[in-house]
Parts: C-alpha cells; structure tokens; sequence
C-alpha cells in the first residue's frame, strides 16, 4: 500500500565487511557453516505493474529490487531478478531456481518476493501475479506464500537440504490496519530440550522435510503492508539499513529482530502502524553471513 514519503531519496548501499568469521566460535547454539564463494543464490521477484486497471502500479518498488541486488552482490551473494511475472510466471520462477544444481556448492539461499498481496477465503496469504483479480478466471494461477517454500523442501531441493533458506515476503496479507496503543508489551521466553541419546548414525541418515527455513512477512496476517511513494517499502527499507551494517557481527535472527525494532517507531499520516513476523521451521542454529569476507582473505 502506497503511503507518506518518510524518506527524501533512495537508499545508498554502503557495506560494512566482516573482519572474522563467526561460525565455528565455541556456543550453546550450534551455527551454521557459511564460507561458500558465492555465499549463497538470491531470488529477487518484484510485481510492479499488474494488468487490471484497479491494481494501483508499485512504482516505488523498483528500488526495493535495485537495493536488494545491491545489498546481496556486495555481500558475496549471486542475485537473480525477475519483474512482473504472472501468478504462473512466479511459480516456474520458484520452481527453476530451486533445481538449480549450483544449490548444491552454496550455504544459503534467499528468496524475495515484492507484489501486491491478499488474503484468501481460507485465510492464507495470496501473492498477487500480474494477471491477479478479484473476481479471477478458472484460467488464473493462484500463488500462496507457503507455495514457494514447498519448493525447498528437504525432498524438493535436496541441494539446500540442513542449510538455512530465509523467506521474504513484502506484501499485504489482508486489509487491516494496525493502529498504535498507549502501551503494549509482549515478551514470551522459550527453551526445547533434545534427546542426545539417540543413535547418531541413523541420525545423519534422515532430515525432516520441513527444516532450516525463516519465513519473514513484513506484516501481520490479515493486514496490510505500507510502502513509501517515492523510496520504497518501509520494511525492505529497513531490511538493508540493517543487513548492510549490521550483518557483520549479528546473526540472521537478531538482524530480524533489529529489523523490526526499527520498524515499530513508522507511522503514517493516519496514524497507522506497521509489524513484521519471523517463523522458523526448524531453524535452530545461528546463520552468520559473513558479508565480503572470505577465508583466502585470511590468509597471508
């Protein structure tokens, strides 16, 4: 949803390196390697422009697209862009990146996708395709939001099978606003405890299918997801703020986290609000990314 301009040019990709590599210090929580050159496969998917009139073109979203490049290629990241793809075009988008035999020499992959979204009769969150409306055609190539993360299953994509695939979505989930309160404090503590009895060799011979995967939505579900007219969206925004300065020392999680911190203080002119969401399926290890730094920098 286009909104105020809260930002009077687009954001400039300055990234801060990391000078050591922080996946084999000694920790509680065990990390995930991440040393590969290129460090992982990026898909970058931006809808702007949609075939019904009554879907308002997202200008502002071509910097979204151009920021993210930026941001994962300073990184060490192999970025793939696509723009404007049907509801068709999105899924065969997903599916061919993620068979991808070149996974295989990667430690990570990231996809993010930008579009106009919805919420469906059932609830669940509908990525809009260019060719989306209201009332679709039996013809029309619906997309939810879980369609692409099925893509990377440990059986779908055994390539990226125990290494962290991170989710992004920036789109509205539904037309509900958010509204601001006095006070508002929520704060949930949680601790899973494993059997480390169990036989290790059986172990390595199994993963589960739904593992090692962030889903991130910029909003809440049900509710819509703001954007700046001219600099782009206030989460994606944020989102490179945070990873181009900050992705040198913390890890995926906590980068999230800062994210979010930020985001919570943007209000429109109506006084409306903005939350992101983290869920992790099986995301139980910490993912340093490292950016720019690789282990022949290291070397004398």
């Amino acid at each position: 949803m286009d909104h105020i301009v809260w930002s009077d040019k687009p954001l400039t990709i300055k990234l801060s390196k990391a000078t050591r590599f922080l996946d084999r210090e000694p920790c509680a929580i065990q990390r995930y390697p991440m040393r590969s050159k290129p460090r992982g496969l990026v898909l970058v998917i931006s809808n702007i422009y949609y075939d019904s009139p009554t879907e308002i073109p997202r200008f502002s979203a071509k910097h979204d697209e151009a920021n993210l490049e930026e941001l994962f290629k300073q990184m060490g990241f192999e970025v793939v862009t696509h723009r404007n793809l049907t509801g068709q075009q999105i899924k065969e988008a997903v599916r061919t990146f993620s068979k991808r035999k070149d996974l295989e020499k990667v430690d990570s992959c990231f996809v993010f996708i930008t579009s106009h979204g919805t919420e469906d009769k059932m609830n669940n969150s509908e990525i809009q395709g260019t060719d989306y409306q209201e009332n679709a055609p039996a013809t029309y190539e619906k997309v939810l939001c879980s369609d692409i993360y099925d893509y990377f299953t440990a059986e779908a994509c055994p390539q990226l099978a125990e290494k962290p695939k991170i989710f992004v979505f920036q789109l509205c989930r539904g037309k509900k606003v958010q509204k601001p309160v006095a006070q508002s404090r929520v704060s949930i503590d949680s601790f899973a405890f494993a059997n480390t009895n169990k036989d290790e060799c059986v172990r390595r011979l199994t993963t589960r299918k739904y593992s090692d995967m962030l889903i991130v939505q910029s909003t809440l579900p049900g509710h819509v997801a703001y954007r700046d007219k001219i600099t782009g969206s206030w989460f994606i925004q944020i989102l490179c703020k945070v990873f181009m300065t900050c992705a040198c020392t913390e890890h995926i999680q906590d980068l999230f986290s800062m994210i979010d911190a930020q985001l919570k203080y943007i209000r429109t002119l109506d006084n409306e609000c903005q939350t992101s969401t983290v869920e992790s399926m099986g995301f139980n290890k910490h993912c340093y990314l490292h950016p720019g730094l690789y282990e022949e920098d290291l070397l004398d």
